[in-house]
C-alpha cells in the first residue's frame, strides 16, 4: 500500500493538521485559507490592556503564536497544491519518527477546541515538553463545563490543573480536583 492509498484510507475519518507559521502570521494565513475554502482553527484568548486614559479593553489574540490547525479535507499533496501561491511561510508539523504530517483525530480536536474557549479564565498554554514533564494522575472530569474531558491532573502554584496535550501545544485547565475521577 503506497502513501496515497494510506492517506485516502484515513479520509473516511475526519482529521486535522497542525501548522506552524513564522513572524506571528497565523491570522493572515487563516484569512488566506478561508479564501481558499479550507477550514482552520486558531486557539485564542482575551488579553486586557489599558489605554492612556486608564480604560481597560479586552482584545482577542492568538493564545499561542505561530500555530494553527487545518481541517484535513484533502491529501497532503492536494493541500500543498491548493496553497502553493501563498506568500506567507508555513510548515506542516510532522512526526519526527515517521516524517509524516502529524494528524489529529477529529474527536481530539473537538475536545481541544472546547478546552481553548477564550471565555474560560483558568487556562494556561505551555509547550508539550513542559506539559508532559509534569507529574500527575490520569483523570476524567465528571462535573462542570468540561465533563467528559480526559487528561492528567497536576498541581501548579498550589492549584490543580487538568493537562491536555496536542501536537506541539499543552493546555492546562484550572479545574478543582473534586471535579475529577481517576481512570486506569
Amino acid at each position: 500500500m503506497n502513501d496515497l492509498d494510506k492517506e485516502r484510507q484515513t479520509e473516511g475519518r475526519k482529521a486535522w493538521y497542525a501548522v506552524q507559521t513564522f513572524y506571528c502570521k497565523e491570522e493572515h494565513l487563516g484569512k488566506y485559507l478561508e479564501k481558499k475554502g479550507v477550514n482552520y482553527f486558531i486557539p485564542m484568548r482575551y488579553i486586557e490592556h489599558e489605554t492612556l486614559d486608564g480604560k481597560k479593553h479586552r482584545k482577542l489574540t492568538p493564545a499561542v503564536y505561530n500555530l494553527l490547525f487545518i481541517e484535513k479535507e484533502f491529501t497532503e499533496k492536494e493541500l500543498l497544491e491548493r496553497v502553493k501561491d501563498c506568500t506567507i511561510p508555513f510548515l506542516l508539523v510532522r512526526d519526527r519518527s515517521t516524517r509524516r504530517c502529524y494528524e489529529i483525530p477529529d474527536c481530539e480536536m473537538l475536545e481541544f477546541r472546547a478546552v481553548c474557549d477564550p471565555n474560560y479564565k483558568g487556562t494556561l498554554y505551555v509547550d508539550t515538553v513542559t506539559a508532559e514533564a509534569r507529574l500527575g494522575q490520569a483523570v476524567r472530569v465528571i462535573r462542570g463545563p468540561f465533563a467528559g474531558l480526559e487528561g492528567k491532573l497536576t498541581q501548579y502554584k498550589k492549584s490543580y490543573y487538568v493537562v491536555v496535550t496536542l501536537a506541539t501545544i499543552g493546555v492546562m485547565l484550572h479545574i478543582p480536583k473534586w471535579y475529577c475521577e481517576k481512570i486506569n
